[in-house]
């Protein structure tokens, strides 16, 4: 009985946390905007930011899709 509670308490534990995590996120997201401004970053990012999102967007797309035909 003592081994199982000791792995049984932690998983507990990390469960009541991931739930209070999910209502604490929730709550503050439906206070405002939050998907329009994640969607789109809030409207801060600049040219140099979205360039290299490109490039990385581009050349993960090409060692996907180019490596194996290699």
């Amino acid at each position: 009985m003592n081994g199982n509670l000791m792995v049984l308490l932690p998983l507990l534990g990390f469960m009541a946390g991931m739930l209070a995590l999910g209502f604490y996120v929730r709550r503050q997201s439906a206070a405002g905007g939050f998907l329009s401004n994640y969607f789109v970053g809030g409207q801060s990012l600049g040219g140099f930011v979205l360039a290299m999102t490109m490039v990385a967007t581009y050349s993960s797309v090409s060692s996907f899709v180019g490596g194996p035909g290699m």
